[in-house]
């Protein structure tokens, strides 16, 4: 079936997470017939919000808004994300870990030198940090950090979470995305991100997500495969991707990814502005507990309710929700391979975009920039 002539040109999206509803809007706003295709019955991705007994939380972890982008932030404050938010974490360290009795302390995270001074470890953190070379240096994860904080404070705060984390030692994983995780302040700088705008709306991201894809066609509970590529390219004059391509091409499994599962449980507080966690996350390093951390979303929005809920982030359950970047770059190979071979199944073109399509470990503000980026090249594209 040949396309007709002189008409709009259309284009199908996969996915309504943020890169697939900002490149729906942009390409909208440019004059394409954009249809949006979303497997899931609701819009949103990972960074969605829902209701438990009235109280807002995140059924897939902690998500707060962070850029020093400045296009990206007009689009993002034009759609409702204005309310600032600071956001920072606690880790609950135990510093004798062979003692039963030891409760635990709660420091910043990242560390913080300051606070650092004050635990009986101190002299032995400092001589180490003392014998670290003056840039971190190391192509596995556990060698950078030990390099970047040496090993005290490795053990303390970066270990045992990264084993249950990922399942596997921290020498099995890349160091590329250290640098954007994990660091050691010297500055009382509290806040885990520097970004100049950071943003937590009252209701969680829904509405914002919603704002954007307001003027798109969405076309929901409709998962989209390889075996769709002939409909596909008989319907639209290009595709693009941002679902997880070995799901995508019918091989689940041909990519490794970590996933959790977050155990959300309601408790009612006398107070409405009542919370019953330290802090909005609050990291668990330790293998005295299964989860990493825990998440009480109420700390973020502010909400006045009589209750709250917080949520332990279990790693292992079967969900794409990061990549595992290796030292040996194996599966951002395979994912390469993958693109590579569904480009060749379609007779229009392909555009991959966002975390999962490309196997990146990105934010919410890099996956909104992909849209931007991809939309950018898909009008050139068709201009030519």
């Amino acid at each position: 079936m040949r396309k007709p002539t002189g008409r709009r040109k259309r284009i199908a999206i996969v996915g309504a997470g943020w890169t697939g509803a900002v490149a729906g809007r942009l390409l909208t706003e440019m004059g394409l017939a954009v249809e949006v295709l979303e497997k899931a019955g609701v819009v949103g991705g990972h960074s969605r919000v829902e209701l438990l007994n009235g109280v807002v939380y995140e059924p897939n972890g902690a998500h707060i808004f962070h850029t020093s982008d400045p296009v990206v932030n007009r689009f993002v404050t034009a759609h409702g994300l204005s309310r600032p938010y600071d956001h920072k974490v606690l880790t609950e360290v135990y510093l004798s870990p062979d003692d039963a009795d030891d409760e635990g302390c709660l420091l910043s995270w990242p560390p913080q030198v300051s606070e650092l001074k004050e635990l009986p470890v101190w002299p032995a953190v400092e001589r180490e940090l003392a014998g670290l070379p003056s840039r971190p240096t190391g192509d596995n994860f556990e060698d950078y950090v030990v390099s970047m904080m040496g090993r005290t404070l490795y053990d303390l705060f970066i270990r045992d979470y990264t084993a249950k984390q990922w399942g596997r030692p921290a020498t099995e994983l890349s160091a590329r995305f250290a640098p954007k995780r994990v660091e050691l302040r010297t500055d009382d700088h509290r806040g885990l991100f520097r970004d100049r705008w950071q943003y937590f709306p009252p209701n969680g991201i829904n509405e914002v997500i919603e704002s954007v894809l307001s003027v798109v066609a969405v076309t929901l509970n409709t998962e989209v495969t390889i075996d769709d590529a002939d409909d596909l390219g008989r319907a639209y004059d290009a595709v693009v991707i941002t679902a997880a391509l070995d799901d995508f091409a019918g091989c689940p499994g041909e990519l490794e990814w970590r996933g959790i599962e977050m155990r959300s449980h309601y408790h009612p507080t006398n107070d409405p502005g009542g919370v019953i966690t330290p802090a909005y996350v609050t990291n668990r390093p330790s293998a005295r507990v299964p989860h990493t951390r825990t998440v009480e979303t109420k700390h973020a929005t502010g909400q006045r309710i009589g209750g709250t809920v917080v949520s332990e982030e279990m790693p292992g359950a079967p969900q794409n929700h990061y990549p595992v970047l290796t030292a040996d770059g194996v599966n951002e190979r395979r994912n390469a391979e993958l693109a590579g071979w569904i480009t060749a199944r379609f007779s229009i073109p392909v555009y991959f975009a966002g975390r999962l399509a490309t196997y990146r470990y990105i934010n919410q503000d890099e996956a909104i920039a992909d849209a931007m980026s991809v939309a950018a090249r898909i009008l050139t594209d068709l201009a030519g």
